[in-house]
């Protein structure tokens, strides 16, 4: 299964799984403030996903593919999977334990492009414009 996200989306669903292995350490207040703020900017797909996956004690629920394997159950991806994932910009499932696995270097790079396309569409406004 595959589910198209921008590396915003796939960031924010990282945190969502960094704020319930916390859970402990916050205060109950916090942590459904911090829960409520991410899930807001989550696609209703990939949050009811997430979501099934806590609720099935799959955590974390969201996993990196490294070196080719699932990093939540690591067990080796399909070789097709695996390429799929390095060239489009998604959650993808594993086949062995149903997390949502992304492609870490997209992120990396992803950012980079998206800083880029910011700056972009903020250059021309300010074009002409005279302190």
């Amino acid at each position: 299964m595959k589910i198209e996200a921008t590396v915003k989306q796939i960031r924010a669903l990282l945190q969502l799984a960094e704020l319930n292995e916390g859970v402990d350490k916050l205060s109950l207040e916090a942590y459904h403030r911090g829960r409520e703020a991410v899930q807001r900017g989550l696609p209703r797909l990939l949050l009811e996903r997430y979501q099934s996956l806590v609720a099935a004690g799959r955590t974390p629920a969201v996993a990196a593919i490294e070196r080719g394997a699932c990093s939540g159950c690591h067990v080796r991806l399909p070789t097709m999977l695996e390429h799929q994932a390095g060239r489009s910009l998604a959650v993808y499932t594993c086949p062995h334990c149903r997390r949502m696995v992304y492609a870490r270097e997209l992120i990396r790079e992803g950012s980079h492009l998206e800083e880029a396309k910011s700056s972009a569409r903020a250059a021309p406004a300010s074009v002409g414009r005279r302190s």
